[in-house]
């Protein structure tokens, strides 16, 4: 049977978590899915775990390692060494619910999608679960880009079913070590007809140690980011002519993620950054807000 989805899970020092993340994938039905574990220079057991996977299921499971070099840089190694028609990246600490797969099935009949984007629930420290059903994405791709660039709706990576023919056009940037998927979903959303369904097919669990929340890497990104979206030898005009709100909005999630790790200082001048590019902002009240209190808080 041909191979139909590659289920990429890249992997940092994430032993404890890893079992459960493949352990999802293998309780799908079918056999027209692999799973690549792309081991980003682990420190950890996470090569004995891996490769005890691929040992123990030879011909569905692959075991990758590279020298570390980010998640970008494990992505893209996984897209090089994918079979399947379509691709999957599912983060180390989260994993897929029953019948994902499945739900993904029914989109792979009509092959015209570059993204198909499901719902997912994320589970707290505190045992709350949380559900969340994707936007409605349309024909228009213009509107769909452009409301993904303003944060109106997310994407979640595991949640998110990619057609192989993206990565001919499009890789991960391999310079950012945080939001790295967001100029894919982007500059995706720009080029390909994209569709979304609100069943969820993923849990995310949210923990302290996760790098969805390391400040650091937030700021490595900085402008690098709104450059390489904005990839004027990649998107037509009508998208790039919204670069200015983007590089505002990005500076006020900046500002987000500082204030609420107590870095005032920092964070108000990533506000005044963000009303520079874009003063528009400055009608965002939960930003202004935090903003004055910052005054008040150090």
């Amino acid at each position: 049977m041909a191979m139909l989805f590659s289920v990429v899970i890249p992997a940092y020092n994430y032993e404890a978590y890893l079992p459960r993340a493949i352990d999802s994938v293998l309780a799908q039905s079918g056999d027209d899915f692999e799973i690549i574990v792309v081991d980003d220079g682990s420190t950890d057991d996470t090569p004995t775990v891996a490769a005890r996977y691929q040992q123990l299921h030879p011909g569905r499971v692959r075991y990758l390692r590279q020298d570390n070099g980010g998640p970008a840089k494990a992505r893209n190694r996984g897209v090089e060494e994918s079979r399947g028609a379509f691709l999957i990246f599912l983060d180390a600490d989260d994993r897929l619910l029953p019948d994902a797969l499945e739900r993904f099935r029914f989109w792979t009949q009509e092959n015209r999608w570059g993204m198909v984007c499901g719902g997912h629930q994320s589970r707290h420290p505190d045992g709350k679960v949380r559900r969340h059903a994707p936007a409605v994405l349309t024909d228009d791709r213009l509107a769909n880009f452009t409301a993904y660039i303003r944060r109106e709706f997310g994407i979640s990576n595991g949640a998110t079913l990619v057609s192989r023919d993206v990565f001919e056009v499009i890789r991960y940037p391999e310079s950012l070590r945080n939001s790295e998927d967001l100029p894919v979903f982007a500059q995706t959303l720009a080029l390909f007809d994209c569709r979304s369904f609100p069943e969820p097919v993923l849990e995310v669990f949210k923990h302290d140690d996760s790098l969805r929340n390391n400040i650091d890497l937030i700021l490595q990104a900085g402008s690098a980011l709104t450059d390489i979206l904005f990839d004027e030898a990649l998107l037509p005009p009508r998208f790039l002519a919204l670069r200015g709100e983007f590089e505002g909005r990005n500076a006020l999630s900046v500002f987000r993620s500082l204030y609420l790790a107590g870095r005032y200082d920092e964070a108000r001048q990533w506000y005044h950054r963000a009303l520079r590019l874009a003063p528009r902002l400055l009608k965002e009240w939960p930003y202004l807000t935090k903003y004055v209190r910052s005054y008040f808080k150090g």
